[in-house]
């Protein structure tokens, strides 16, 4: 028995170091092959919405990888500005200012807010003048129209989810929110209250260009001229427009 201690030990080294070896040599052999992964995100809600085909396209366009972790909207920028996170879709352009955000032109859509609001109180939001007051349900840190942005007297409350702001509606602790019209119906639907909440009698005219952007402080920042390759290509081949088509036909069906 004692005898065969030693031979146990020396027996634990050697897997240790086969399996040390074995993990190290993995870990070469990917590195080498250059199989990179773009890193990207999306809201929990979404994570097989429109923003996710969009996401992929363009992985598929760069013959790349793409992992895509949900994480509410405040955080998904913040690791993107740290470059944990590669590429994000759904932002707009802010002042011409480029910082740890590179934007790739031309923007991929067009779209216009919706404010909603429950179906009793419709006559309440007749102008933009009557959201001064009302507590409005936002997205935390999005932005919106120009008009909105800059006004310093609403009241708005912000949350991570759009199932937040149907609640908070629901149960008059908001007296608005403000989304897009294409995601936020169903949604509605989805949790029966499509007979209480409904589109406000006043609607933003303005609409707001959306573009695929990239992390300065990725590690694919190199790859720069790949990402724009593919957003263009997908752009003149009208292919956002389809996805986006596509994708709410089904919901619709």
């Amino acid at each position: 028995m004692g005898n065969n201690i030693p031979l146990f030990f020396i027996g634990l080294v050697m897997r240790f170091h086969i399996l040390f070896f074995s993990v190290v040599l993995g870990f070469f052999s990917a590195f080498s092959s250059g199989q990179e992964v773009i890193r990207s995100s999306v809201s929990k809600e979404f994570i097989n919405g429109l923003q996710v085909k969009y996401l992929k396209n363009i992985a598929k366009h760069m013959n790349m990888e793409i992992d895509i972790i949900p994480m509410p909207f405040a955080r998904r920028i913040r690791e993107f500005r740290q470059g944990n996170l590669d590429m994000l879709v759904g932002l707009q352009r802010e002042n011409g200012k480029q910082d740890e955000v590179v934007y790739i032109t031309p923007s991929y859509e067009t779209l216009r807010h919706t404010f909603f609001i429950l179906k009793k109180n419709v006559d309440g939001l007749q102008s933009f003048a009557d959201l001064k007051t009302m507590s409005i349900g936002v997205t935390r840190n999005a932005k919106y129209f120009d008009r909105f942005n800059q006004e310093s007297d609403l009241i708005m409350v912000p949350v991570s989810t759009l199932k937040q702001k149907i609640e908070l509606l629901e149960k008059g602790r908001i007296n608005t929110f403000v989304h897009f019209q294409e995601s936020a119906l169903p949604q509605i639907i989805k949790m029966g209250l499509q007979k209480d909440i409904v589109l406000a009698k006043y609607q933003p005219i303005e609409v707001n260009s959306y573009y695929v952007t990239i992390s300065q402080n990725s590690p694919l920042i190199s790859k720069k001229y790949l990402f724009e390759s593919a957003v263009r290509a997908a752009i003149a081949n009208h292919e956002f427009a389809t996805i986006r088509r596509e994708h709410y036909a089904l919901k619709r069906d």
